[in-house]
């Protein structure tokens, strides 16, 4: 029985006490009644009896006030049994987490629900697995996404795991099976793919995860848009509920890490600057492209990835552009055919339709679809291994917002069709987009296309590679994650000494006590084992 229940308890047995009392105290007050009626003739008596009866109803008021206050107080518990329920929980996971770190190997579960972002973890996971020091196992969980209505989405993450060579674990069914069967795993390091706990099972949230230490490599390399406000936190890209509880988060490059120090509740003590794993994985992709050509002896056509972001509805971000271009798109793809064209939709946009905000309906969007893949020279690729695409074709079109990044990874021309009213960008965003070219309709895409297809150089690759050099560095990521996490480690165990913490610097303070704060966080040793990320 938790604290809160035997309070309740103790508190309804004495209300019960008192009304037995008082249900006495009036029997007497009737008994004295009736015989004060008894003894008109003796006024004396009289004056004693009505003296007794005032008195009892004296004591009669006193317990009805003490039994009100015990009402009072079983009405409080019961509204304060969850927040002493959460602060308990708060307090055996805090306990439970000062005895982990002492197996060795450390234990390390990755739980994914979205494999279309499994890049960012796929070269740490490898890497843990080759050392002697870690024990990393991967589990497969269901999703939930905005604007949608319940749990799904684990038989794709299985695939996709399955098809990318990665052992692991399915946890389905009841979600609070599947926490039970996580404490029986007995991780001593958790790794999530978001910091979102709406999209996940809520037994799987951040409070429920605290009796292991949580970490986090961001789905996305880096945040490039000023976040849709929050009531608790000013910046959910560094200082979200996950992100304040979390052990370590790793972020790629010095902007990021300077953000979360202005904006983070704990002054970015927990972010780690490394780089990321899923530019590695996207610098290292061999090319493959998806869509055949016709004929072995023909030219070959151009080569355009036409990635939509999934926000086409109105309250979010409101990049998606989708239900602007499809159209447009579609006959482009139809009259051109010495160009291929492959569309990359974010894994939420065939989601989408099925709510009621979208712009599309589902019966229009499936139509659509099927009309594009019976096309010779298109393709759909959703939550694959998308590098691939990307180093084999020749142009990016897309409304945002990885891709506004990710593609400039690859020194060939982005075109930005942008759509007016979204989320304005951050800092970080105003130097991506001075790689890109926008644009706000498609037949000034197509132009542009066609000119860089036909063979026209892209008059802002310098800026790219500047820009690549500055956002991403040089690589190395998962070593250096993993250098971060065996220092962190060594600390806790006491077999090391740890690096200095970072002064915090001050949100007034400006960019040089900011600057001393960064340097100061990066882990000890990366800087001789392998080139350490350019500064921004």
């Amino acid at each position: 029985m938790t604290p809160a229940a035997v309070e309740r308890e103790r508190v309804t047995m004495g209300v019960r006490k008192r009304c037995e009392v008082l249900r006495a105290r009036i029997g007497r007050a009737r008994a004295l009644l009736r015989r004060a009626k008894e003894l008109p003739d003796r006024m004396e008596a009289l004056d004693r009896h009505l003296a007794a009866i005032d008195a009892e109803l004296h004591a009669t008021r006193d317990d009805v006030v003490a039994v009100q206050s015990g009402l009072d107080r079983v009405l409080a518990t019961v509204g304060e049994s969850r927040q002493g329920v959460v602060e308990l929980r708060d307090s055996v996971h805090g306990a439970a987490r000062r005895t982990a770190l002492r197996r060795r190997p450390t234990r390390v579960l990755f739980l994914a629900h979205l494999v279309g972002v499994w890049d960012s973890y796929h070269a740490l996971v490898e890497t843990m697995a080759g050392s002697a020091d870690f024990e990393p196992i991967v589990a497969s969980i269901p999703r939930r996404f905005r604007g949608l209505d319940g749990l799904s989405g684990e038989d794709d993450v299985h695939r996709g795991l399955t098809d990318r060579g990665v052992s692991h674990l399915r946890l389905t069914g009841d979600p609070g099976d599947v926490l039970r069967l996580i404490k029986a795993i007995e991780p001593d390091v958790i790794f999530r793919q978001s910091q979102w706990d709406a999209d996940i099972p809520e037994e799987l949230s951040t409070e429920r995860l605290g009796f292991a230490r949580t970490c986090l490599v961001p789905y996305e390399t880096m945040n490039i848009v000023v976040n849709v406000p929050d009531p608790r936190t000013h910046n959910t890209a560094v200082d979200s509920d996950y992100h304040r509880v979390a052990w370590l988060v790793f972020c790629t490059n010095e902007m990021m890490l300077e953000t979360a120090v202005r904006d983070g509740a704990r002054g970015g003590a927990q972010f780690r600057l490394v780089g990321h794993p899923k530019a590695d994985h996207l610098r290292a992709s061999r090319p493959d492209w998806p869509v055949c050509s016709t004929a072995d002896d023909a030219p070959r056509p151009g080569r355009i990835v036409w990635s939509a972001h999934h926000t086409i509805a109105q309250g979010w971000t409101d990049f998606g552009a989708f239900h602007l271009m499809r159209d447009a798109m579609l006959g482009w793809a139809r009259q051109c055919a010495d160009v291929q064209f492959v569309f990359m939709p974010h894994p939420l946009l065939l989601q989408v339709p099925d709510s009621d905000a979208s712009p599309v309906s589902r019966q229009d969007f499936d139509a659509w679809i099927k009309d594009w893949t019976d096309l010779p020279n298109t393709a759909v690729l959703s939550e694959a291994n998308y590098g691939p695409a990307l180093a084999a074709s020749d142009i990016m079109v897309t409304d945002g917002l990885s891709m506004l990044v990710e593609y400039q990874l690859f020194d060939k021309p982005v075109i930005f069709f942008e759509r007016d009213g979204h989320r304005p960008f951050n800092t970080i965003g105003e130097q991506v987009v001075t790689g890109v070219h926008t644009v706000h309709t498609v037949d000034e895409v197509r132009r542009l296309a066609e000119a860089f297809v036909g063979g026209e150089p892209d008059p802002l690759r310098f800026r790219q590679r500047d820009n690549v050099r500055r956002l991403f560095g040089t690589g190395f990521s998962a070593e250096r994650i993993l250098a971060a996490l065996r220092q962190e480690i060594a600390r806790e165990r006491g077999e090391a000494d740890s690096v200095p913490a970072a002064r915090r610097a001050r949100r007034s303070s400006g960019r040089q006590e900011a600057a001393k704060a960064t340097r100061n966080r990066r882990p000890a040793g990366l800087d001789h084992a392998g080139e350490a990320p350019a500064r921004g």
